[in-house]
C-alpha cells in the first residue's frame, strides 16, 4: 500500500513539475517579445521613473481591457504623436480553423512597432504572436477571442495602416472549386432528422481531382461501407476523411504535399442515388465542422477615405451637431453629441469614419464630413493675471499662470476650456476672468 501512494506521489510531483516547466517556457516566450525588451530596458534605464514612461507601460497594458471590437476583414489607419503615450488595441472572435493574419504598412521605419496578439483565456490576456517584418500571423488551434494591440516605441510620431484578414488554414478539397459548389453543410440532418451531417459535400463532375487540403500521409484508403472508396490523409495532428470518390489516387502510408492528387470525385457507397460529390470532414478526437478549414475569404477590407494626415493632431466639429459613436457605424447608438468648433483629437481612421479622443478622453468615431482640421484659429484672446493654461483639459495642475496680459489664438472650445497654441504647444486655457 505504502508503495502504491508513493508511485502516486511521484507522478503527483512529476506533473506538478511539468506544469511549472510549461509555465516557464511560456513566460521566456514571453519576455523573448520585443515589447518585453523595450519595457526592460525602459525599467533599467536612467528615465524609468519619469512619469511618460511610465504613463506608456500603463497605456500599452491598460489598452488590452478596452479593445475596440471589430469584424473581419477590417483596415485601419493610426496616427500618434512624441508628447504623449499611444497605443491601440482591437479585439474580434475567430473560430478553429482561420488564419489570422494582420499586415502593418509603417509611414516611417526608423523606430519600432510592437505589434503583438494575445486570446483572452478567462478574461486575462495571454500572448500568442508577435510580428515579424510587418506581419503577423497566427492560426488557431481552437476558437478564440483574439485582440491585437499596436503601440509605437516612446517620444515618436508616425502613422500605420493595418490590414486585418482571416484565411483557410486548408487548401480547398476539390480542385477548382468555389464555396457555391458546396451543397450541404455541417449540421444539416440526415435520416429525417434522426442524426446531423458530419462534414460538408462539395458538388462537382465526376472525374474531378480531390486534393490534400495539407501536407500529410494517407493513413487508410479503400472501398469500404457508407463512404464507399475513401481516402483517409493525416496532418496537422488531425485526420481529414473524402468519402464517395468514383477511384482513388493514393495508397496508405503514402507521403502528400499539399494540392497533390488523392481521389476523384463520385458517388460511391451509399451516395450512388445522389449527384457526383466529395463528402469531406476533419476528426480531432471526433468531428468538428470542417467550413472554417477550407472556407474562402472573398471579402475585401473597406478601403479608408478619410486621411487622418490631414490633422495637426487636432480637429474640431465642423457642423452644427455630431454624434460621436462607440464603433464606425450609424447603427450604434451615440456616446456623446458634440456641436461647432468642439475639438477632437484624430487618432486614425477607418473606411469613411475618424477615431477620434474627446477632451476628456473618451474614443469613439465621428463620420467623416463632420470633422475638419482645426488649423485656423477661430479668434484671439487677451490673457488676463486669473488665466491659467494646462497640459490636459482634465488636468487640475496648471503648468503656468499668466503673470502678464498677452495674446493668444483660440483654436476650439469644450465646456468651459479653450484649445489654444501657446509657445507652439497646444494647450487649455480655462475661461476664469
Amino acid at each position: 500500500m505504502r508503495a502504491k501512494l508513493f508511485r502516486i506521489g511521484i507522478v503527483v510531483i512529476s506533473f506538478v513539475m511539468l506544469l511549472a516547466s510549461c509555465r516557464q517556457i511560456n513566460d521566456a516566450f514571453q519576455a523573448e517579445s520585443p515589447r518585453h525588451k523595450y519595457v526592460e530596458e525602459l525599467n533599467n534605464g536612467l528615465l524609468a521613473q519619469n512619469a511618460l514612461v511610465q504613463q506608456w507601460i500603463t497605456q500599452g497594458d491598460s489598452v488590452l481591457n478596452r479593445a475596440v471590437p471589430v469584424e473581419l476583414p477590417f483596415r485601419t489607419q493610426m496616427v500618434y504623436f512624441s508628447d504623449e503615450p499611444n497605443a491601440r488595441a482591437w479585439t474580434f472572435n475567430l473560430p478553429q480553423g482561420r488564419t489570422f493574419r494582420a499586415d502593418i504598412a509603417q509611414q516611417d521605419t526608423t523606430h519600432q512597432l510592437f505589434v503583438e496578439l494575445y486570446s483572452l483565456q478567462d478574461g486575462e490576456p495571454q500572448l500568442e504572436q508577435t510580428a515579424e517584418d510587418s506581419l503577423l500571423s497566427h492560426t488557431l488551434d481552437e476558437d478564440q477571442k483574439l485582440v491585437l494591440r499596436v503601440q509605437p516605441e516612446l517620444l515618436v510620431a508616425g502613422s500605420a495602416t493595418i490590414t486585418f484578414t482571416d484565411n483557410p488554414s486548408m487548401k480547398f478539397p476539390v480542385s477548382g472549386g468555389i464555396r457555391a459548389d458546396i451543397g450541404s453543410f455541417w449540421g444539416d440532418p440526415r435520416d429525417g432528422g434522426a442524426r446531423k451531417h458530419k462534414g460538408v459535400d462539395i458538388f462537382a463532375n465526376r472525374g474531378t481531382p480531390v486534393v490534400a487540403v495539407a501536407n500529410g500521409r494517407i493513413s487508410r484508403s479503400g472501398n469500404r461501407g457508407l463512404g464507399g472508396k475513401q481516402v483517409w490523409l493525416r496532418a496537422n495532428g488531425k485526420s481529414m476523411y473524402y468519402a464517395h470518390l468514383d477511384s482513388i489516387n493514393a495508397s496508405m502510408l503514402q507521403n502528400v504535399q499539399q494540392g497533390d492528387t488523392v481521389g476523384f470525385v463520385g458517388n460511391s457507397g451509399n451516395a450512388r442515388t445522389t449527384p457526383t460529390h466529395l463528402h469531406f470532414s476533419i476528426y480531432d478526437r471526433g468531428a468538428i465542422n470542417p467550413l472554417p478549414f477550407i472556407d474562402f475569404s472573398n471579402q475585401q477590407a473597406e478601403p479608408i477615405s478619410a486621411n487622418p494626415l490631414a490633422f495637426s493632431k487636432w480637429g474640431r466639429i465642423a457642423a452644427p451637431k455630431a454624434n460621436v459613436r462607440p464603433l464606425p457605424s450609424t447603427q450604434k447608438e451615440p456616446i456623446a453629441s458634440l456641436k461647432r468648433h468642439n475639438p477632437v483629437r484624430i487618432t486614425g481612421a477607418t473606411g469613411e469614419w475618424y477615431a477620434v479622443q474627446l477632451p476628456d478622453g473618451t474614443p469613439g468615431f465621428i463620420y467623416q464630413s463632420l470633422v475638419a482640421p482645426a488649423s485656423n484659429r477661430l479668434r484671439t484672446q487677451q490673457l488676463t493675471a486669473r488665466n491659467k493654461l494646462y497640459h490636459r483639459f482634465t488636468g487640475r495642475q496648471s503648468i503656468m499662470q499668466i503673470d502678464s496680459v498677452r495674446m493668444v489664438e483660440v483654436f476650439g472650445s469644450y465646456q468651459n476650456r479653450q484649445l489654444v497654441k501657446f509657445q507652439n504647444h497646444w494647450v487649455w486655457l480655462d475661461d476664469a476672468g
